[in-house]
């Protein structure tokens, strides 16, 4: 005897409105944390207890602010283009500036230049998106601490060491 056929359950409702409940429900649900932050705060302030204010506040600047690390966003654009010839990353160098990337990627005489006339791999790119990219290749890096360790003893007991050796002294040997 065969097993019996599983039932399928018909979803008559479409992905689309489950999509937008999701976004409603989200939008709920931040709507009532911030009311219930700004509920323990007006509370913390009339109590006056300063440490339930110090975690309320806290609190709010932890959502707000960004985990540590290298803000890749803002570094100069001379250290993104050598981080990505050093590491030999395979998107193409960024804009020098804002001006010139607006004059060549508007329409006009900018679109027939050399700079991008070229296959869309070797094209230049913003700063923002070079920036992304030598942040994913730095994040996804694996280091190996052993390494770094051993490199570090290294590099520190011979650091001058070369030095020495090219600017030392002629001396010359009477017999």
């Amino acid at each position: 005897m065969p097993p019996a056929k599983k039932t399928v359950a018909e979803d008559s409702r479409s992905d689309a409105s489950t999509v937008r409940e999701r976004q409603i429900a989200a939008a709920a649900h931040a709507r009532k944390s911030k009311q219930n932050a700004a509920a323990a705060a007006a509370q913390a302030k009339e109590n006056g207890s300063a440490l339930k204010e110090l975690a309320a506040i806290s609190a709010e600047t932890a959502d707000s602010a960004q985990a540590p690390g290298v803000s890749w966003n803002t570094a100069p654009l001379s250290l993104l283009n050598t981080y990505r010839v050093s590491h030999h990353l395979s998107t193409p160098a960024a804009f020098t500036s804002p001006l010139r990337q607006a004059l060549l990627t508007n329409p006009g005489i900018g679109r027939q230049s050399p700079t991008m006339a070229r296959r869309k791999e070797k094209r230049r790119v913003s700063k923002e998106q070079l920036a992304t990219n030598v942040r994913k290749h730095f994040n996804g890096a694996a280091v190996n601490e052993i390494d770094v360790v051993v490199q570090l003893v290294y590099k520190s007991r011979n650091k001058d060491k070369a030095f020495r050796m090219r600017s030392a002294p002629n001396v010359t040997k009477k017999t």
